[in-house]
């Protein structure tokens, strides 16, 4: 944590303290003030510190037109009932997390992985999810970019609507995909539009 490395080196906690006094606050470190919490959200730990940061992220910068969403790991091997697995990572177990991001990689939101999700109502988990982590840059003109496990036919009507523009890859197999997406050998593309979506 205390890094002599010049990548991580922060000249002003050198002068302010040791290596030894560093380690012992970090030792010290608590989120959580050990008030009564609710035992269900696995997350009640560090969700202040959490929200503290998010507010703060957003209040520094507002993006520009284009943004991406993507999920990281963040590598964690200790015992935690949301510790997730992912094959293809170099992490392969850790926390999973979902991050809103600029093209510069600034965090404008993330929400963190922890099994229990709710669906909004008329929407699916994963359009629940890429919802809740727009809310607050929907109806504003934005360009959202991302990958197969997020992108959908429907999920990109209901973005349009809210004047949000989506571009991303779109897996075969999705439910309400056109009917020309189904049977799609490796390499093959296809175009089509479906009202004001093109696949």
């Amino acid at each position: 944590m205390f890094s002599m490395d010049p990548l991580y080196y922060c000249p002003v906690f050198h002068y302010t303290m040791s290596g030894r006094r560093f380690e012992q606050l970090l030792r010290c470190f608590s989120c959580s003030s050990g008030q009564a919490v609710d035992p269900r959200d696995k997350l009640n730990k560090i969700s202040p510190l959490l929200n503290i940061l998010l507010i703060n992220f957003r209040f520094t910068y507002y993006p520009s037109e284009d943004v991406s969403l993507d999920e990281s790991l963040l590598l964690f091997r200790g015992r935690l009932s949301f510790r997730h697995y992912i094959k293809g990572k170099r992490a392969r177990y850790g926390i999973k997390f979902y991050s809103l991001c600029t093209t510069d990689g600034y965090v404008l939101n993330l929400q963190i992985y922890s099994r229990k999700s709710k669906e909004a109502k008329g929407l699916s988990k994963l359009e629940t999810l890429v919802t809740s982590l727009m809310e607050l840059y929907l109806d504003r003109g934005h360009h959202i970019f991302t990958d197969n496990f997020y992108n959908s036919v429907a999920l990109s009507k209901k973005l349009l609507k809210k004047k949000t523009h989506t571009t991303g890859t779109l897996r075969s197999d999705r439910r309400n995909n056109p009917k020309a997406t189904l049977k799609l050998k490796k390499r093959e593309h296809k175009w089509q539009r479906c009202g004001k979506v093109y696949v």
